[in-house]
């Protein structure tokens, strides 16, 4: 969802300028507010197309054009109608109408009687099937025998179905799909408006269950049909959240999400399961807490928690119990959960910051053994990472060098290299320590690499002490050092690591190295897009290194002539030449 501040954030950039233009050459035309948030409008050009929209506040909560558009689920005619609402707002849109001197449909619906509305009502009934079952949904609320879910059920599957081929909805029709479905959810807005409760409840159960159908079998690559279920899900929150709301009605829904959150489905999609969760807890927060503890020990016992992530959904249910708890304020039982459930590592880490806050460190040190050992036996290396950055964080609360420059070391060159973590390992020695501890580290990356077997012979030792080394001679603005590390052939990607701390310092050398990269490039180049990249290089060097125009020039004349029926890299080269 977007407001009327961001929605040229939210859609394409095509999309926001064609619905600018439209909005500029005034084509939006009598825009107005039908009922309190819903807007029509209507766009004119080469065909007229009307829109509407549905607001809180700012907040846009649905759209819907009648134009053909299926490239998105914003049109270009929807973004001119939100650029008229955010120039005039409501006050002044409603003033612009009322200067045409025509009469608005509110005028004239004010001034019909009530067997004028009937027999309009009957008319329309008899000219379309599809409005009497549109007029008996909206008055669902009046007929306690209608089965109200299955009608929209039933219509969300006839929607599906139209934007399903052979079984399955492609990339393309997922943003059709999602476009026809805003009258749906635009209708369950208007009857939480309504206080119909029974309708809302009714569209949100069929939007959920129908279209998560239709995920299992959807390229859903735009998030288009997830953002729908989402919707779904939303209803229900807004149900739940009303101040309206009959308890029956809340009742129902955590009945409903009791029966279906059985399904694993839920939480193999997303985070459409944790969603559903969190309008149980709110409905449970206010009817029956224990109902919803109920529901977390069941579904952990189901088998939702038994699927391919049975171990991180098991641990959602006891993390969501032990916060519900806390919550309610029932801290004992908390307690309780909490000393069962030390194996989870948000549960462990939530006992060791206690522990930090009192500032009982070593407590805090002997969880996080126990935990780095778990993480272990689990051989979960990122968990045992992490655990190790809170072990930094004690060493620099307690001023234990030791252990800190232990860490800092560590993370530094733990998996590559880390400026932030280098610098604080710097940080704890002095300026007259420093040269000596970094160049002893420097001389035992060098031992250990040359010690090193080298299979399979490709795996270069110059190579290897490059990326080992080049991140600290960086870091210590140590360039002459940088500049003798890099290899006889260096390669596209080591020069590139050091073009910007070089070009300028070591003009003549660098462009040595470059001259015999630049045209392998070339020979091995094999199409556009290779060619671009050359060239591009090749400017790049003209423009960074000093006395370099003559021999890159030079360069780019002798590969014209090497490859004459390479008419892409003619081109391309050619720009180089006119390069300054």
């Amino acid at each position: 969802m977007f407001s009327l501040d961001d929605f040229e954030s939210h859609v394409p950039a095509q999309i926001q300028a064609r619905g600018l233009a439209y909005f500029k050459n005034h084509a939006v035309e009598n825009l107005e507010e039908i009922e309190k948030g819903q807007w029509e409008a209507l766009v004119t050009g080469s065909e007229d197309y009307e829109v509407e929209i549905s607001l809180h506040g700012k907040q846009v909560k649905t759209w819907s054009c009648d134009c053909p558009y299926e490239g998105g689920p914003v049109c270009k005619h929807v973004v001119a109608v939100l650029y008229a609402l955010r120039e005039a707002g409501p006050k002044a849109a409603r003033q612009r109408k009322g200067r045409t001197g025509k009469m608005s449909f509110e005028d004239v619906l004010l001034q019909l009687g009530l067997e004028e509305l009937r027999a309009f009502v009957r008319h329309q009934k008899a000219a379309s099937r599809e409005f009497g079952e549109q007029f008996l949904l909206f008055f669902s609320d009046k007929d306690p025998k209608m089965d109200v879910e299955k009608k929209y059920r039933d219509m969300v599957r006839q929607l599906v179905r139209k934007h399903v081929d052979r079984g399955f909805m492609d990339y393309r029709s997922t943003f059709a799909f999602s476009k026809a479905m805003m009258p749906v959810l635009q209708t369950a807005d208007q009857a939480i408006d309504r206080k119909n409760f029974r309708e809302a409840m009714a569209i949100g159960q069929a939007v959920c269950l129908e279209v998560m159908e239709a995920m299992l079998n959807c390229d859903d690559s735009a998030g288009n049909v997830g953002a729908i279920i989402n919707d779904g899900i939303r209803i229900f929150q807004d149900i739940a959240q009303s101040r309206e709301v009959a308890p029956e009605w809340l009742d129902r829904i955590f009945a409903w999400l009791e029966k279906h959150l059985q399904d694993e489905i839920w939480f193999d999609y997303g985070n459409f399961g944790y969603e559903l969760l969190d309008v149980a807890e709110n409905i449970a927060t206010r009817l029956d807490p224990e109902r919803f503890l109920r529901l977390l020990d069941k579904l952990r016992e189901s088998k939702t928690a038994t699927g391919s992530y049975h171990d991180y959904t098991r641990e959602a249910f006891d993390k969501r119990k032990i916060r519900f708890l806390q919550t309610l304020g029932r801290e004992q039982e908390a307690e309780q959960l909490i000393a069962a459930k030390m194996d989870i590592v948000e549960v462990r880490l939530g006992v060791v910051e206690k522990a930090i806050e009192r500032k009982d460190f070593e407590r805090a040190k002997a969880l996080i053994a126990d935990g780095i050992a778990i993480a272990e036996s689990k051989k979960h290396p990122g968990t045992v990472s992490r655990w190790e950055e809170v072990l930094l964080r004690i060493a620099h609360l307690e001023n234990d060098t030791s252990a800190f420059r232990f860490f800092a070391k560590k993370f530094t060159f733990d998996r590559g290299f880390h400026l932030e973590y280098y610098q604080r390992w710097k940080s704890s020695f002095s300026p007259e320590e420093w040269p000596g501890v970094i160049g002893q580290h420097i001389q035992s990356v060098i031992a250990e690499e040359t010690a090193k077997p080298r299979k399979p012979a490709w795996i270069n030792l110059e190579h290897e002490l490059f990326y080992r080394l080049s991140p600290i001679y960086i870091a210590e603005n140590q360039w002459e050092k940088l500049l003798h590390l890099l290899p006889a052939n260096p390669g596209e990607r080591i020069l590139a690591t050091v073009h910007s701390h070089l070009a300028k310092r070591y003009p003549k050398e660098l462009l040595a190295l470059y001259l015999p990269v630049l045209e392998n490039m070339a020979d091995k180049a094999g199409n556009r897009g290779e060619y671009q990249r050359l060239a591009s290089l090749m400017k790049k060097v003209k423009q960074d290194i000093v006395g370099s125009h003559t021999a890159i020039d030079e360069l780019t004349a002798s590969l014209l002539l090497k490859y004459p029926r390479r008419p892409a890299m003619m081109e391309e080269l050619g720009k180089v030449l006119k390069a300054k």
